[in-house]
């Protein structure tokens, strides 16, 4: 079931409004708004958790390490590809 589940920035935008302690109004984060560091919306480790729970849950697709964690988490558009490439790569809770 969560396979079947379009990858949206609206959706995820909801993921991080659910999951995550934000510290700005969710309406001025962008697509491309880094979500962590000096430049980002003020997101930390604890956020990156929820996030990561939260992707499995709804997409069915895991961050299974740190290193892929950085590389998926770095924005919103960044993790939306991220997540419809690991679908079409078959890398999914179900594999």
């Amino acid at each position: 079931m969560p396979l079947m589940t379009e990858v949206t920035i609206e959706l995820l935008k909801q993921i991080l409004v659910e999951n995550c302690m934000l510290k700005i109004d969710p309406a001025s984060i962008s697509e491309e708004s880094p979500l962590f560091g000096p430049d980002g919306i003020g997101l930390d480790s604890l956020d990156a958790l929820q996030i990561t729970i939260a992707v499995e849950k709804h997409f069915g697709v895991i961050i299974g390490d740190p290193a892929t964690a950085r590389d998926a988490l770095q924005s919103l558009s960044v993790l939306r590809d991220w997540i419809i490439r690991r679908r079409a790569l078959g890398d999914s809770l179900q594999s």
